[in-house]
């Protein structure tokens, strides 16, 4: 069942997946690292809501969610998330952490997360 939070979690991942497409653009590797991975973070959370599945559950209960609760609902959501998972949580550490990775490492992950944030806007229709 899609609700208010999914629905806010998925206009957030698309706006920060936007935002990331622009430092892309700009060829900053930190900021466009770290708005891709939290497109990522924020497109899971919607889709784990608006499936029910016990992660989100937990995530409300806890209050917030965890690396973890973020790692086993994108196993759940199949392989385009799970894809998307990597790919952001790859950008994280490596493009934002501790800025190891050039533009091209960044740019070869963006397609990957594109699918994800495609499974997303299915939300917001």
């Amino acid at each position: 069942m899609v609700t208010d939070k999914a629905l806010e979690h998925a206009r957030l991942a698309i706006e920060m997946f936007n935002e990331g497409l622009g430092f892309v653009e700009k060829n900053d590797i930190v900021q466009s690292s770290e708005k891709l991975y939290k497109a990522v973070e924020e497109g899971i959370k919607a889709l784990a809501i608006a499936r029910g599945l016990d992660e989100a559950r937990e995530a409300m209960e806890k209050g917030r969610w965890t690396v973890s609760l973020l790692d086993k609902a994108a196993r759940k959501l199949g392989d385009v998330v799970e894809r998307a998972w990597e790919a952001g949580y790859f950008l994280h550490v490596n493009g934002f952490h501790e800025i190891r990775i050039d533009m091209d490492d960044v740019k070869y992950r963006v397609p990957i997360i594109e699918a994800l944030m495609r499974e997303v806007e299915k939300l917001l229709k």
